[in-house]
């Protein structure tokens, strides 16, 4: 059984995630992770309880622990590159309250690879870890990791005081201290579902129809932004409307893009515009934060994105991080001495939808390989390659289509992406009745 989906393991709070389970799997990690680790959480239902869980298996195994608290993942990560061995994260970040996340990463601060990932999901479920003797187990240390991502911050900020910007947090782990840090430098803030809460005002997953209020009072302000629960994601607004995240990722490409740049498999075909416009290699991988860090390091890339709005800047970062990349927009719209909207009209449109189709756990991922054995076999008409990195993409002279199963919910995931609204919606809508076909009939299949 895989524990690690495409960033860290998701399941229901106290179901799947239970205290006890988050005591075995710290002490997998453990074992292996050895020294000074670090703990943070968010702030929904049941993430202390985890959180503290934890703590105790790590602690069990001999480990030191900095407990950070209730802090975003951006915060956590910079504190764990700078300081310590490893770390994990208790979050569910975009999904729904009632679902928790265990995030583990290494002492550069990223997703664990899956070489890591499947080592610790074998010693789990052997239940050999190395625990400590009794007068060597230390007790926790709390740890300000604010202070911390600040002095980075402003050493990566340089002179953006005396912009206004409208921020979202989701009523998340970034609530008071997102607006703190960019009032810190200088940037004016609105805050809109500012205060910490279980369950946030609005659905945690930052998407253009879950920010109607930010993109409303957008355009009284120099920039809308908006972050997920544990703020590694983030969208952006402009005079009323919020620009799609692959949008913002060919910006960032333009200005921090090299000679390579990495993005998983779903992004739109807008990057290859301005690769060929810059020169430079995009490199594609499967979806999720441990492919993306991994091929980043592999090929000494400058840049990395992926479309649910995570901006990775190596070498300074190998995680999404909202604050540097409002930061980084920020800059650029300085330099250019042109707000996001007009910087947005440099580019041409491509149209992306994005659903997904409810799917059980268990057979998500063979589903989907149904589904692209399939089409290898039978190819729509003018199909001109069917591509299967991660799911299957299937590409057309005018867009493509993807369809891949989710690795952070039970859900198989089915995007578009075309020069219209209307063909991307085409392709979405073939997709969804394809794979419903398949959920259907998928008991025959499997015989």
């Amino acid at each position: 059984m895989k524990l690690f989906g495409t960033a860290g393991i998701r399941g229901i709070t106290n179901k799947d995630i239970t205290p006890e389970f988050a005591l075995k799997i710290a002490m997998a990690y453990g074992s292996i992770f050895k020294g000074n680790i670090a703990v943070a959480r968010d702030n929904r239902f049941g993430a202390e309880m985890i959180a503290n869980a934890v703590i105790s298996g790590l602690q069990a195994t001999g480990n030191r622990v900095y407990n950070l608290g209730i802090v975003p993942l951006p915060i956590f990560a910079r504190y764990v590159a700078d300081y310590m061995d490893g770390g994990i994260m208790v979050t569910g970040s975009h999904t729904p309250p009632h679902m928790i996340g265990i995030i583990m990463v290494d002492s550069l601060g990223r997703d664990l690879y899956w070489d890591k990932s499947e080592e610790i999901e074998e010693l789990y479920f052997r239940g050999k870890f190395s625990m400590e003797a009794w007068d060597h187990i230390e007790d926790s240390v709390w740890e300000d990791a604010i202070e911390n991502y600040m002095r980075f911050i402003g050493r990566m900020a340089g002179d953006i005081g005396g912009y206004r910007i409208a921020i979202d947090p989701a009523n998340g782990a970034a609530a008071g201290i997102i607006d703190r840090i960019l009032e810190s430098l200088g940037v004016e803030v609105y805050c809109i579902n500012c205060e910490r809460k279980k369950i946030p005002n609005r659905p945690s997953e930052p998407r253009r129809e879950n920010l109607r209020e930010l993109a409303k009072i957008s355009s009284n302000f120099d920039l809308g932004a908006a972050t997920d629960v544990d703020a590694d994601r983030v969208l952006f607004a402009s005079k009323g409307e919020v620009l799609s995240e692959d949008l913002i990722g060919a910006i960032f490409a333009e200005n921090f893009g090299a000679e390579k740049i990495v993005t998983p498999i779903n992004s739109s075909s807008l990057i290859e515009f301005v690769a060929e416009k810059r020169g430079f290699e995009v490199i594609y991988c499967p979806v999720g934060p441990p492919e993306i860090a991994e091929a980043i390091i592999r090929n000494k890339a400058s840049f990395g994105y992926e479309e649910t709005g995570k901006y990775i800047f190596p070498p300074y970062t190998l995680w999404g991080d909202s604050i540097l990349s409002i930061v980084n927009l920020l800059k650029i719209m300085d330099r250019e001495g042109s707000d996001l909207t007009e910087l947005s009209r440099r580019y041409p449109k491509f149209y992306q939808v994005k659903e997904k189709i409810p799917v059980e756990r268990k057979i998500k991922k063979d589903l989907v390989n149904k589904i692209g054995d399939y089409l290898e076999e039978n190819p729509p008409q003018e199909v001109i390659k069917i591509i299967r990195v991660d799911g299957v993409k299937i590409i057309y002279p005018d867009g493509w289509l993807l369809i891949r199963a989710s690795g952070t919910e039970d859900v198989v995931r089915i995007f578009s992406d075309a020069k219209s609204v209307k063909r991307a919606r085409e392709l979405v809508e073939w997709g969804k009745k394809l794979t419903r076909n398949f959920i259907s009939s998928f008991s025959l299949l499997l015989r």
